[in-house]
């Protein structure tokens, strides 16, 4: 499976035995989460005849980890990105938690229905995060962290902070549920290595490494490095590898070979084991290496139903595994779970190297309601309260119930700071000189202001506010620098000017272009979450970004927040998306088509023509030297008449 050699703390360590109830439950999901792309492709009408798509293999290698998660770990302010694929997954279990009423569950990718990909604004359940394009899901809860933190230490004071560390529901954790292909993103990496995230430890990745991508299995798949990767970060590790059958055949007479055997079998081997009948996986599994014998003489004991059970019983498959990792998570520091899972897992398509994107036909879809004992003409349903799955499924929902937040007036923005600049000037200083108006003139709206740039403080003119408003960190820092006369700006919160106190956060040295728009980004959406908005800008060498909030989901990691969240220049004016409102919507369409066909309109929205007439492109036709037309066709080319 991997080309070394790992350790990892062993199944279930420090937890008890999963109880039956999860387990069903676990399987109802499976169920659910394969009807819903089953209907929408095999019963839904169709009149085009396209298909409507969908992911049942990977929304099956997600199934145990989100059913442990949920039932067993969550806390009502925690945060979960879910994987892009995986929605159905989320909509199975939010429907069994009785968020999700059963008329959405054949609506999968219809329009105004379950979306293809979760999506916060548009899906009728619970989402913490819109996920889309690679990248975008796994990084947002790390931003999404420094947003709750720096919103908890400016409206709320160091206090609550330490407050939210000692209680049962927060501080929060952040959770990113990711695909293994998704940590080769780059946008994935930067974000990792950035200087503060190490000191967040509310940040928890559970990576779903079930070694496909699209089209096949990949061969080089290596834990390990990602673990030492991870690790170097200055995160914790936790691997899930294997699960309690396959320990308890580790323990036995030639279970140490059986273990390297299958540690250092190629992801594509072991993969091809899982479309052998047991008699191949006898003649298979002991391999030619020196110790071929010992797992032959071992697998001899165990039966035929057991070993098929066995060569499947990887980490990320194993509810009692998950529930171990999960009681070793510190939270000190970030910490990734890398849990080992098999694509389609529980499926008649399980371990196909191209099962990405393909469907169960009818007859394998009755095939798993036979084995799972449910009716495949009647998929929906749930728990009875009377039932111990039943309890437990209501237990949860009340474990996770969040009170409602009440939202908050925005505090008034004066619309002239009542001075008139003189000169000429840049617009960097300009707004230099605006947000300190704005802290003199209306100290309320200007605590909502935090600016974020890229160790060019000085260089774009936000001296003077740093240096009234001070700088933000995750952490207390001393400032070795503070008696130092000639030193014009803060570097860090200090004793007498606590980072914790103040409105500007300073992005490390070396950020990222991306991770700064990220950034953004997420301190641009707090009023959704949390109803306390604040309005993050951006100094940047030729222009400042006014964020406001999310739209819809998430395209591209990099581009995506200015041009879908953002209003900058005069190119478009800022739109707010605090509540739906559909003549705004319209408003916005039409001003979008006025900009893509550069018409000029003004503040009402009625068009005004151009300046100058646009000129029709008259080309001449060609003549020859007789000034008769020449046709411009060439040679024929052989075989065209």
């Amino acid at each position: 499976m991997t080309d070394e050699t790992l350790t990892d703390p062993g199944p279930g360590a420090g937890a008890t035995a999963t109880p039956d109830p999860l387990r069903t439950i676990e399987q109802r999901v499976l169920w659910l989460s394969t009807s819903m792309i089953h209907h929408a492709n095999r019963v839904r009408p169709n009149p085009s005849g396209l298909k409507v798509g969908g992911h049942q293999a990977s929304c099956a290698s997600m199934v145990s980890i989100m059913t442990s998660l949920w039932f067993s770990q969550l806390r009502p302010g925690d945060r979960v990105s879910v994987k892009p694929h995986a929605s159905p997954v989320l909509h199975g279990i939010n429907y069994l938690l009785g968020g999700l009423d059963e008329s959405y569950l054949t609506t999968l990718r219809q329009f105004g229905g379950l979306q293809s990909y979760p999506s916060r604004t548009k899906d009728p359940d619970a989402v913490d995060y819109s996920t889309g394009s690679v990248g975008i899901g796994a990084t947002a809860p790390i931003w999404g962290a420094v947003a709750r933190r720096y919103l908890d230490t400016t409206v709320g004071g160091p206090d609550a902070v330490a407050a939210d560390r000692r209680s049962p529901t927060v501080l929060a954790r952040q959770y990113s549920l990711v695909g293994d292909a998704e940590l080769d993103e780059g946008a994935v990496w930067e974000a990792i290595l950035d200087p503060s995230v190490a000191e967040l430890g509310e940040i928890v990745w559970i990576v779903d490494l079930n070694r496909q991508s699209l089209d096949r299995v990949v061969p080089n798949i290596a834990a390990g490095r990602l673990e030492a990767m991870f690790a170097a970060a200055g995160w914790q590790v936790i691997m899930v590898k294997f699960g309690r059958l396959l320990e308890d055949l580790f323990a036995r007479a030639g279970g140490s070979a059986l273990r390297l055997r299958i540690l250092d079998m190629p992801n594509p081997e072991y993969q091809r084991l899982l479309r052998c009948d047991a008699g191949e996986v006898r003649e298979r599994l002991p391999g030619a290496g020196p110790d071929a014998d010992a797992v032959a003489a071992l697998i001899t004991e165990v039966d035929d139903e057991t070993l098929l059970e066995a060569i499947r019983n990887l980490g990320g498959h194993d509810l009692d595994a998950l529930v171990g990792a999960y009681e070793q998570i510190d939270d000190t520091r970030p910490t990734v779970i890398l849990a080992y899972t098999i694509k389609g897992n529980g499926l008649p398509i399980e371990g196909h190297p191209q099962n990405h994107s393909s469907l169960l036909t009818v007859e394998q879809y009755d095939e798993l309601a036979a084995s799972l004992g449910l009716d495949p003409s009647h998929p929906w349903g749930r728990f009875d309260e009377d039932t111990d799955e039943g309890r437990l499924c209501a237990a949860t929902a009340e474990r996770l119930r969040r009170e409602p937040v009440a939202p908050t007036a925005p505090p008034a923005v004066p619309t002239d700071t009542g001075k008139t600049p003189s000169g000429t000037s840049t617009t960097q200083a300009a707004l230099g000189r605006t947000l300190l108006a704005l802290s003199r003139e209306a100290p309320e709206a200007s605590a909502r202001v935090v600016t974020v740039s890229p160790d060019v403080s000085s260089t774009t003119n936000l001296a003077g506010w740093l240096n009234k408003v001070g700088v933000w960190s995750p952490n207390e820092r001393r400032d070795w620098f503070a008696d130092d006369a000639e030193t014009i700006m803060p570097l860090a919160g200090t004793t007498d000017r606590p980072a914790h106190g103040t409105r500007y956060r300073r992005d490390e040295p070396g950020r990222t272009d991306r991770r700064a728009r990220r950034h953004l980004e997420s301190l641009g959406r707090t009023a959704v979450p949390d109803r306390r908005a604040l309005r993050p800008v951006r100094g940047a060498h030729t222009r400042a970004v006014v964020l406001r909030h999310l739209r819809r989901r998430p395209v591209d990691p990099g581009g995506y927040p200015v041009r879908r969240h953002a209003g900058s220049g005069r190119r478009s004016a800022p739109i707010d998306h605090d509540t739906v409102d559909r003549p705004g919507t319209t408003r916005v369409r039409q001003l979008r088509t006025c900009l893509r066909d550069r018409r000029r309109v003004d503040a009402a929205g009625v068009h005004r023509p151009a300046r100058t007439p646009r000129r029709d492109l008259v080309v001449p036709a060609a003549v020859d030297a007789a000034g008769r037309p020449a046709t411009r066709r060439g040679p024929r080319r052989p075989g065209r008449p």
